[in-house]
């Protein structure tokens, strides 16, 4: 379990879900969720949702990104691995 403090006061807490422990559909119902609200590309070419999700995938199976749950907000997401660390 991860602690965000602020000062002596305990803000936040979190668990880190393994993926393996979250069925198939459920990622993906994550995963869309999570991409949908990062809002809008704004590059030179736009991403299809599938391809967006396959790379949220290949980012997952390296260790890039984490699965989280936070026992205060009682709401998983999606965390760069380097962004967790710093929790």
């Amino acid at each position: 379990m991860l602690a965000i403090t602020n000062g002596n006061k305990k803000d936040e807490e979190y668990l880190e879900i393994p993926r393996a422990r979250i069925s198939s559909p459920a990622l993906s119902s994550l995963i869309e969720e999570f991409i949908l609200r990062e809002g809008t590309d704004y590059g030179h070419t736009e991403t299809s949702l599938e391809e967006k999700k396959r790379v949220v995938y290949k980012q997952l199976d390296s260790g890039r990104v984490k699965i989280v749950y936070s026992l205060t907000t009682q709401n998983t997401t999606l965390i760069l691995s380097e962004d967790l660390a710093r929790l």
